[in-house]
């Protein structure tokens, strides 16, 4: 009993005991069980960080204290093209761009002190150098110690690129805004100028600080302004752009002529924000289109005067031949009258007029352009003092001043022809100064370029210039014009002809020159005269007398106004020659065919109906090559009538000429000098 009294005991602890390790195995099995389960949650929610992680467009990043890379997510690869593996246990520093790298050290500074911040740099790639990332990190702290930085990239190299392609664009359009001659502006609803390029600032005259944000009319005039106002409103009424081709401005009391463009500018929604627009200074265009037209005119009233001329040489070739007449009955009449006759005096006075009226046919012929003769190099000063000089002696209510004649370069002049020049335009400033006054003349060389001489088809270079300025009345704008115009005149009946001023221009023309004109209404007048300038020296002057000549031997008159034919067979036979008389071309080549051989000289008359002179010429030509031919005109020596004179014929002279003039013609076919001295020819009658 008492051994089975002890058993029990034992078995009961054994039981105890085994109780107590089988709670503990199933305690230990139920924490392996929890611990499993605990497991298999990490795991899966490890795998489910992973995926999010590596699913991501972002690279996540991490590095311990010293900067080494721990961990950075596969995205790594199409960022670099580089593995993560690449990557793990570099230093971070290694793997930016070295002018990236300070910058970036001072931020992940900051980042450790808890400034955080998003930062962009320039990381490594394996192909191409490196790529632009933006990246946020911030510290790993446990127990108040730094473990590392973590953080996330982004790939902002396409944003980079946009960046720079913008850049350059707007590079590119502030090239083109600055380096255009027009001026750009852009402006707010309020009128205050929000942007300017640099033209626009020359145009206006104020720095681009003096213009950005202030008031875009303020810099401009009242008037102008308000135009702009005016302009600036109806584009924002109506949104349609307007552009404004020709108004004038004033800024800084200049006048500017301004073309101005101006387009609405609309946000997203289409409200109006603002204008831009384009501002042009035109004024050089305006300028040069004026002064085209002002050469046009130049041009249309040089052809009007051609014109003119036309018509003024077939007036005076035809009064010549009238006054040629006259003259040859006078002529007659005088050598026919006794001395002690009282009809003398009245007979030399109608010569005398005679001679005014072919004085003013040879002013119609230089404003015809009749061809210049007997010219010479001339000191022009000395021409213009004595004809002051004459004219003042007669004029002693008028002052001449001629303290500014300073012209030093000679020029090639019929010497008469340019003191006529000076003496009308002496006489027209007199003339505009019925109460006295003052003439003012002056000279100087002067360069003249091709803009200067294009109106007159002059050629550029060197001339001598010619001013003569009154203190008279003046002349409007509408008589300037015509005052060169023949027989245009606004002085009252007997005082004068119309023909001062139009044979000035005729002559001054025929010299290879020009004649200009300006006047203001109590103001007085001005002309200036321009005359090429010789290079040759001035020549010095001799006279020589001549006296009536007669002489002997046969003369052929070819003539179609029959009067002049017998007047000049009655002066030739007072000077012992024998006269055939023809009244054309026809009957003159049917004489000449037969008595050619008794025919001393032919006096041929240039301008006949039917056959000319040049025509009668050749064919006498044909009959005795060595036919001797004094041509005679109403008009000057030129075109055909120079021709002729350049193929052979011995002399000419114009009508109306006198009986002695025409008697040294012909002596000096006849029976040529040895040799004549050059200079002026004084004649005796």
């Amino acid at each position: 009993m008492e051994s089975g009294s002890l058993a029990n005991p034992v078995i009961k602890d054994l039981r105890n005991a085994l109780e107590r390790e089988t709670r503990k195995r199933q305690g230990l099995e139920h924490q392996l069980s929890e611990a499993l389960a605990l497991l298999q949650r990490t795991m899966k929610d490890r795998e489910k960080f992973r995926n999010l992680v590596e699913d991501i467009t972002a690279v996540i990043f991490a590095t311990d204290p010293k900067g080494i890379i721990v961990y950075i997510s596969p995205i790594i690869h199409a960022f670099t093209g580089m593995r993560p593996e690449d990557f793990i246990g570099r230093d971070f520093m290694a793997v930016i761009h070295p002018e990236d790298r300070k910058r970036l050290q001072k931020i992940n500074e900051r980042a450790v002190s808890g400034d955080l911040r998003a930062m962009e740099y320039r990381l490594q790639h394996k192909h191409h150098g490196y790529c632009w990332v933006k990246s946020f990190s911030r510290p790993l702290i446990n127990k108040g110690v730094f473990k590392g930085l973590r953080g996330v990239m982004v790939d902002i190299s396409d944003l980079k690129s946009a960046e720079a392609a913008f850049r350059e664009s707007e590079k590119k359009y502030q090239t083109i805004v600055e380096s255009m001659q027009e001026g750009y502006f852009e402006v707010d609803l309020k009128g205050y100028l929000t942007f300017v390029n640099t033209p626009l600032c020359r145009i206006v005259g104020f720095s681009r600080d003096q213009l950005l944000f202030t008031g875009f009319r303020q810099h401009f005039s009242r008037a102008t302004a308000r135009y702009l106002f005016r302009l600036f409103n109806r584009v924002y009424r109506t949104g349609i752009p307007a552009t404004n081709q020709d108004f004038d401005a004033e800024r800084h009391n200049k006048r500017m002529v301004l073309e101005i463009s101006v387009s609405l500018v609309n946000n997203r929604d289409g409200l109006p924000i603002g204008f831009r627009g384009m501002l042009r200074d035109i004024t050089h265009l305006r300028k040069a289109e004026e002064e085209r037209k002002e050469l046009e005119e130049q041009l249309h009233h040089a052809q009007r005067m051609e014109a003119i001329g036309t018509l003024a040489g077939g007036i005076a070739h035809d009064f010549n031949n009238i006054l040629m007449g006259v003259q040859g009955n006078i002529s007659l009449m005088l050598m026919r009258t006794p001395p002690s006759n009282p009809v003398l005096p009245k007979l030399r006075n109608v010569e005398q007029y005679i001679k005014d009226g072919a004085g003013l046919t040879r002013q119609l012929l230089d404003f015809a352009r009749s061809k210049q003769r007997q010219m010479a190099v001339a000191d022009i000063n000395e021409l213009i003092r004595k004809t002051a000089d004459m004219f003042g002696r007669t004029k002693r209510e008028i002052t001449i001043d001629t303290a500014g004649l300073k012209a030093a370069w000679p020029v090639k002049v019929n010497p008469g022809q340019i003191e006529q020049v000076v003496m009308n335009l002496l006489v027209n400033g007199w003339q505009a100064m019925p109460d006295g006054g003052r003439l003012i003349i002056e000279t100087e060389d002067c360069q003249l370029d091709m803009k200067s001489v294009h109106p007159f088809g002059l050629n550029p270079g060197r001339y001598v210039k010619i001013k003569v300025l009154d203190t008279g009345v003046g002349m409007t704008e509408a008589i300037l014009p015509k005052i060169f115009n023949p027989f245009f005149t606004t002085k009252e009946r007997g005082r004068g002809t119309g023909l001062g001023l139009s044979s000035a221009y005729g002559i001054v023309k025929n010299h290879r020159g020009f004649i200009k004109a300006a006047s203001r209404v109590g103001k007085g007048s001005v002309f200036t005269v321009f005359l090429p300038a010789s290079t040759a020296p001035v020549q010095p002057e001799a006279e020589t007398i001549l006296k009536p000549l007669h002489g002997a031997g046969t003369i052929l008159v070819v003539d179609d106004e029959r009067f002049i034919t017998e007047i000049s067979r009655e002066w030739l036979e007072e000077l012992g020659y024998q006269v055939m008389e023809a009244s054309s071309g026809q009957e003159a080549l049917a004489l000449f065919e037969i008595h050619h051989e008794a025919i001393d000289l032919v006096i041929l008359d240039m301008v006949m109906p039917g056959m000319d002179g040049g025509e009668t010429f050749d064919r006498l030509k044909t009959i005795a090559p060595d036919v001797k031919v004094l041509l005679i005109s109403g008009y000057g020596l030129e075109g055909k009538a120079k021709e002729i004179h350049r193929q052979g014929c011995q002399g000419f002279i114009q009508k109306p000429f006198t009986i002695l003039q025409l008697s040294e013609k012909i002596k000096s076919i006849l029976a040529p000098k040895p040799s004549q001295k050059r200079g002026r020819v004084r004649r005796m009658e």
